[in-house]
């Protein structure tokens, strides 16, 4: 259980950092065992991402013909991020799932928010966790439990923890 703190000057540096942590760590992944194994919240907080992730064309090189995605959280029908994802990313529709989370998990996107409202298994069998956060680097709870490394993506500050 280890945190990293990533400063940002502004949101669109904090969305840089996150993103590029997410391609590293999917590389990463697909380079080491052919597979990476993702979970996306819906939170509304994340648009911002998600956005990049689908428009960005760096982002767009995501190695999704390799990826299994399972969502959390609350949406609806006209503005689900599983939607968005599903029909532009390339994933095959087979590897998009919801519902329950099978097995070991190399990834998970949420906000500060919702770490506690994580389900136990999740945060035990999760080896990274990508945080995008409002909280100052003083405010991110250094005894949050998990089994991974959580990557804590705070604006406005400057530096690296």
């Amino acid at each position: 259980m280890s945190n990293r703190v990533v400063h940002s000057q502004c949101k669109d540096s904090q969305l840089d950092g996150i993103s590029k942590e997410l391609m590293r760590q999917a590389f990463e992944s697909v380079t080491r065992k052919g597979v990476f194994h993702l979970v996306l919240s819906e939170s509304s907080s994340l648009d911002d991402f998600y956005a990049r992730v689908m428009c960005d064309p760096e982002m767009r090189t995501l190695p999704w013909a390799k990826m299994h995605v399972w969502f959390f959280g609350d949406t609806t029908d006209d503005d689900s991020i599983q939607i968005a994802v599903a029909m532009h990313s390339g994933i095959d529709e087979a590897n998009v799932h919801a519902g329950e989370i099978d097995g070991a998990v190399d990834c998970c996107v949420l906000t500060c928010s919702e770490i506690e409202a994580l389900d136990e298994e999740l945060k035990e069998n999760c080896k990274a966790f990508l945080i995008l956060t409002e909280r100052s680097a003083d405010d991110i709870p250094s005894d949050w439990p998990h089994g991974g490394v959580a990557h804590w993506f705070c604006e406005g500050s400057d530096g690296l923890r």
